[in-house]
């Protein structure tokens, strides 16, 4: 083959796969994602403390309505079974046999419209109800103990409590009638006072997230001024610049939120099971029934609405004074 004829065909060779390593680099360059930058970059002053912050929030906030649930739920139901039930009290006498003290009790709910049943309870079940309380160290043979009976009512009937307890002391000493009336308005009382307190608590840590989204939000446009300097110099308008900032605070709440409720939802499930059978407590502690860890939903949504409002609340004022 003639020498020219070597020398073009090594070149054409050349210019081949020059154009092939052209084209596989343009490929390559389509194929690679490349990472979005916003006007806030990732890596921002706010990014990591504002997630730990907003995670903390969270999770007081879901404790704080987790009690709330559970101390309402609790409420409810101790509220229907006081509602539906009296005890009856009777003291020990010198002149007259326990004994016989139940059986003239017994006779008159028996004979009361109304009264669904009367039961009287052993000694053994009188001491069981105060283990809790006394331990059983405390509640000994030698611990002298009223007898109670137990009285269900029907439901939806009305019965002269007045005029049953003086049915009830007349027929023989030492005995009471408790309706549990001051100790369910003492419940309610109380209740009412967690749920108020627990709303308080929610308001306050929505305040404080909001107040530290805020400064964090000056923050950022303080250390990207020149970015939002030169966005307006080409055009861009504020609801561009509100919109990317939101939306990077978003993500931030987002992954805070999701953080706290982790937490607090393993918080929940830690107390359930250490006070399930009030081993680790004075007594059973009601934690969260599956029914209810949805309502823990509603905070990390409420957190990151906050951050996201805040954030764009913050923005707009800062830019509006900027012009």
């Amino acid at each position: 083959m003639p020498e020219g004829s070597t020398d073009h065909a090594t070149s054409l060779s050349e210019n081949w796969l020059d154009q092939a390593k052209s084209w596989l680099a343009v490929g390559v360059g389509k194929l690679t994602p490349r990472p979005k930058i916003g006007i806030m970059p990732p890596a921002d002053i706010t990014g990591a403390t504002l997630v730990l912050v907003v995670a903390a929030m969270c999770y007081l906030a879901c404790l704080a309505l987790g009690a709330m649930v559970t101390v309402t739920r609790s409420a409810s139901d101790w509220s229907t079974q006081l509602e539906g039930s009296l005890t009856i009290q009777v003291k020990p006498q010198n002149d007259i046999a326990t004994e016989d003290q139940v059986s003239a009790a017994l006779a008159i709910l028996d004979g009361t419209p109304g009264i669904a049943s009367a039961q009287a309870l052993s000694d053994t079940d009188v001491r069981a109800l105060l283990d809790p309380w006394l331990g059983e160290a405390q509640t000994g043979e030698d611990l002298p103990l009223p007898s109670l009976i137990d009285v269900k009512l029907v439901p939806d009937v009305q019965i002269d409590m007045a005029r049953l307890a003086t049915r009830l002391a007349a027929a023989a000493p030492g005995i009471e009638l408790d309706t549990h009336r001051q100790w369910l308005g003492e419940l309610l009382n109380a209740a009412r006072s967690a749920t108020w307190l627990s709303i308080g608590i929610l308001v306050l840590i929505a305040m404080t997230t909001g107040a530290i989204v805020v400064f964090a939000t000056q923050a950022s446009l303080a250390a990207n001024h020149e970015t939002v300097e030169v966005l307006h110099l080409v055009g861009a308008h504020d609801e561009f610049v509100a919109n990317e900032i939101q939306r990077h605070f978003l993500q931030l709440g987002l992954r805070g939120g999701a953080s706290g409720l982790g937490a607090a939802t393993l918080t929940f499930l830690l107390i359930s099971w250490l006070g399930s059978e009030g081993s680790a407590f004075l007594l059973p502690v009601p934690g969260l029934t599956l029914g209810d860890y949805p309502w823990l939903l509603i905070v990390p949504a409420a957190i990151a609405l906050t951050t996201t409002l805040a954030a764009r609340i913050t923005v707009l004022r800062v830019l509006a004074r900027m012009i």
